[in-house]
């Protein structure tokens, strides 16, 4: 699935480089990125177009982030918000946390600390947009499950995003038993290369098997299954 974005910041430079992290995730998910350097900007963008997120600074030319924030709670308009911005003052802070935004990131920041704020955005998404009743479970998973753990991240090669492969794990184990390329990729709107490439990394490292089928006519089908033990290692 392809995510719409609003970067709501007036320095090009730093816009420039929050769009190029956002690429670096995952190019195919966060390919649609409109750039806006003020507020009022910003909020033509959003009356006539529906975002997904929305990354702002708190300094701008025409007011503040966290001012702009309350203004579209006021009318009604709810999008997911990360704060970038190099204000780290308490009152800023916990009025960003009152306006709901899912993270705070002080600059300069580090694209691992970048990337786990967008891996909150992307869980989110995942635990209430495809349900029509949200379990405790899936609550927990929300809340407690981003806490980082010192040392527990795994160093991905490169063009496997951390993002997109938790996506994939965690659409993988919603088949009974067994599915295949085309049916994976049709479920989270990615094109089949994309998820053929973290298909084959889950398969290289045994969480995932496969098995051909053969048909009278075309090419063999590749079947996949869920090595679960070996996924409970990896995660």
């Amino acid at each position: 699935m392809a995510y719409k974005i609003l970067i709501l910041e007036d320095d090009p430079m730093v816009a420039d480089i929050i769009n190029s992290f956002l690429k670096k995730i995952d190019s195919t998910m966060f390919a649609d990125v409109t750039i806006s350097s003020s507020l009022d900007q910003a909020e033509k963008k959003i009356l006539s177009s529906k975002f997904d997120l929305m990354l702002l600074d708190d300094y701008l030319p025409d007011g503040t982030g966290v001012e702009f924030l309350g203004k579209l709670r006021k009318k009604g308009i709810v999008i997911s918000a990360i704060m970038i911005t190099a204000a780290n003052d308490i009152s800023t802070v916990k009025q960003a946390i009152a306006y709901g935004v899912i993270d705070y990131l002080i600059k300069p920041f580090q694209f691992v600390r970048f990337e786990e704020a967008i891996s909150k955005f992307w869980h989110l998404v995942n635990t209430t947009s495809y349900k029509k009743n949200i379990s405790q479970q899936d609550i927990n998973s929300y809340f407690q499950g981003n806490r980082s753990k010192s040392g527990s991240s795994i160093k991905l090669p490169k063009g496997i995003s951390q993002i997109t492969l938790k996506l994939i794990i965690q659409e993988a184990m919603t088949f009974k038993t067994k599915f295949s390329n085309k049916e994976l990729s049709e479920k989270i709107n990615l094109s089949r290369v994309t998820t053929k490439k973290y298909l084959d990394y889950l398969v290289a490292h045994k969480v995932l098997h496969t098995n051909l089928v053969y048909s009278e006519i075309g090419r063999p089908l590749t079947i996949y299954y869920i090595n679960r033990s070996t996924l409970e290692d990896l995660k």
